[in-house]
């Protein structure tokens, strides 16, 4: 009955009543998951390509890896799939990638959800800041179902998507990098394994929100915000003989230089 009610109102909102989805990858899961919980059912279409219903979906999603989009969106199309928006999820690629949907009708679009999907049965993409880029009737439908999952939609040139995914990678890769290089470090400073990796994750974690609460500058921590030379000097000596870890913060040392407008130097300069 619940359901029914919010599949209603979806309606009402010009929002899909069915969604197909071709691929089962980390962030395709997530929507779905997103999707079911805003009334909307989900329908996976099978790896073979399975029989195309009778009639058009409202809305077709991809979420195969990059590379797969195009070959993918061929052969949907020519077993005779139809969608009347055809999106996909990839960061990177322009709505374009997904062109052979255009000789069916169909509007064609990208929808990104910036979040680090690691495939646990809880993650969704509701509540996240959602790229969207495509024509006209295709970006507007995506910008409906992204607030309707209580995402953040926001539009993006499809020049700068490589900027854009390039910079989301940093943040995330970057960020997992960054602690399992400190938690190897930290094991050989003496601190138990077991209490290593969560804890620095959880260190990570606080940081970020920091920055999240009070902006940046503000939220930076540590002795390069303080301006002590002195344990910066102590940390390059102590990081001589972990070259991994030490090239890692010359570098995050130097981009936070960069970004308080200062020099990027060495930072026990």
């Amino acid at each position: 009955m619940v359901a029914r009610a919010r599949i209603g109102a979806a309606d009402a909102a010009g929002l899909p009543r069915r969604v197909a989805i071709r691929g089962k990858g980390r962030a395709g899961r997530a929507l779905a998951r997103a999707l079911a919980e805003a009334g909307i059912r989900v329908f996976w279409i099978p790896r073979a390509g399975g029989r195309p219903p009778t009639r058009p979906e409202d809305l077709l999603v991809l979420a195969v890896p990059d590379d797969r989009i195009a070959p993918e969106s061929e052969r949907l199309a020519a077993r005779g799939w139809r969608s009347r928006v055809v999106m996909h999820l990839s960061g990177a690629l322009p709505a374009e990638a997904a062109a052979a949907w255009r000789k069916t009708g169909a509007s064609v679009v990208s929808f990104h959800p910036l979040g680090s999907f690691a495939g646990h049965p809880a993650e969704t993409a509701a509540g996240h800041a959602i790229a969207i880029e495509g024509d006209r009737p295709g970006a507007a439908s995506a910008s409906r179902l992204a607030r309707a999952i209580g995402a953040r939609p926001w539009r993006i040139a499809p020049d700068r998507k490589a900027l854009y995914h390039a910079a989301a990678a940093a943040a995330a890769g970057g960020t997992a990098a960054v602690v399992a290089q400190a938690a190897r470090a930290a094991r050989a400073a003496g601190m138990p394994p077991e209490i290593a990796v969560r804890a620095f994750a959880s260190l990570a974690e606080e940081a970020a929100r920091n920055v999240r609460r009070r902006g940046f500058p503000a939220g930076l921590t540590g002795p390069l915000a303080r301006g002590d030379s002195g344990t910066l000097r102590l940390h390059r000596r102590a990081l001589a003989g972990r070259p991994a870890l030490a090239a890692l913060y010359r570098a995050l040392a130097a981009a936070a230089r960069d970004a308080l407008g200062r020099a990027p130097r060495d930072p026990a300069r």
